[in-house]
């Protein structure tokens, strides 16, 4: 009997899903390509009045709190944002500044495109764009503010999934070496810091 329970055990621990085992699945999806420009001014990913007030903006959840989505317990890498003024009921969503889109991954209610930035220091970040119904990029585009990377889901396009996927989800990264996968398989701060910036102070900080 306790070796039958020391095998569940084992078998449970071994089938638990982390970064370091999921990251290789989502590798192909990656381009391994450099921006031709810095990333030298940030704007808001919508198409609103004023693309540099973040009062522009509702955050409808925030970053750092535990969800039950995918994995149960794992904590929330992004914020949930919307435009407060949509021009449309199809709400397209721009690169945040000048970068190359390095991954467009996953599908259906969670298609995702990734954006790789060069900053005035040198130095290398990741924006990325979840939950989007339509994408206009592909992997090595180069962008800047004026590129329309996908669109929003509308929210009788959202019922479908039973969920409430009509806002986009913004991470601001400071890696991308897990491909994506540290989205759903983050669960404590140290994973959290690890690889994410807080976006709500990213867009303070750097949107003016």
């Amino acid at each position: 009997m306790k070796f039958v329970l020391l095998l569940l055990c084992s078998l449970s621990v071994s089938e638990a899903p982390s970064i370091e085992k999921d990251r290789d699945r989502w590798k192909p999806y990656y381009s391994d390509v450099a921006p031709q420009k810095t990333a030298d001014k940030w704007f808001l990913p919508f198409d609103i009045a004023d693309r540099s007030n973040i009062r522009n903006i509702s955050i409808i959840s925030i970053f750092g709190d535990h969800r039950d989505s995918y994995y149960k317990g794992h904590i929330h890498t992004a914020i949930d944002i919307n435009p407060v003024k949509p021009k449309a009921k199809l709400i397209p969503v721009y690169a945040m500044a000048n970068g190359v889109v390095c991954s467009v991954h996953l599908g259906e209610n969670q298609k995702t495109v990734v954006v790789r930035h060069t900053m005035k220091d040198a130095k290398t970040m990741f924006t990325s764009y979840k939950h989007l119904k339509e994408v206009y990029v592909s992997n090595g585009k180069q962008v800047d503010k004026n590129t329309k990377l996908a669109r929003l889901f509308t929210k009788e396009e959202s019922k479908k999934y039973g969920g409430d996927y009509h806002h986009l989800h913004l991470e601001i990264r400071k890696k991308f070496d897990d491909y994506g996968c540290a989205s759903w398989l983050t669960f404590n701060n140290a994973q959290l810091n690890e690889r994410f910036y807080n976006p709500q102070d990213f867009l303070k900080q750097n949107i003016k």
